[in-house]
């Protein structure tokens, strides 16, 4: 049996629409600002039957992933204005988790799982975590309330993601909501 000694909360808020609604999102008094978070994804297409172009990488600094996401980003900055972009961004659900070792290990994860979805990625493709790690990917909308189905969100990334390093395997899956009252 492996050990897993890294399981983070993911808590996922979007989509934003624009680079707009993420510096809006920022200014906003009832938000947690920008500050607390090191993901980001996004997709972009610019007509109804073109394809999607995805990206998902870190900010690794504490001090506003708006600092790495915007227009002079070199995957980003070619599809700002885009007709179609949804922008999700991430934070580690316990702050003291918030460092870039574990960021790159979550980065990695989540590339690695999602290779295939993710087109404008190149890096970080061919390889695994080197150690096992559990996420759960929590969803809220751009006002911070849970988001009680899993419509609008990134269609392709699982609620949890398991890597077993020992036993060279992946576990994902979806999450179900269950009555607590």
């Amino acid at each position: 049996m492996d050990t897993i000694n890294r399981t983070f909360t993911i808590q996922w808020v979007g989509p934003f629409h624009s680079e707009k609604e993420l510096k809006d999102y920022k200014k906003d008094d009832e938000t947690n600002g920008l500050d607390c978070f090191n993901f980001y994804y996004f997709e972009a297409k610019y007509r109804d039957n073109a394809n999607w172009k995805r990206y998902l990488g870190i900010h690794k600094q504490n001090d506003g992933v708006d600092k790495r996401l915007n227009g002079s980003h070199e995957h980003f900055g070619k599809y700002v204005n885009y007709k179609y972009l949804n922008i999700w961004i991430g934070a580690f659900g316990n702050e003291s988790d918030q460092n870039p070792t574990n960021s790159e290990i979550v980065e990695t994860l989540f590339i690695r799982t999602l290779r295939e979805n993710l087109v404008e990625n190149k890096r970080k493709k061919k390889n695994w975590p080197k150690e096992s790690i559990c996420v759960v990917n929590l969803w809220y909308d751009t006002h911070e309330h849970v988001r009680l189905n899993r419509r609008n969100t990134i269609p392709f990334m699982d609620d949890v993601i398991v890597f077993d390093q020992e036993g060279s395997r992946l576990l994902h899956g979806k999450l179900s909501s269950i009555p607590v009252h």
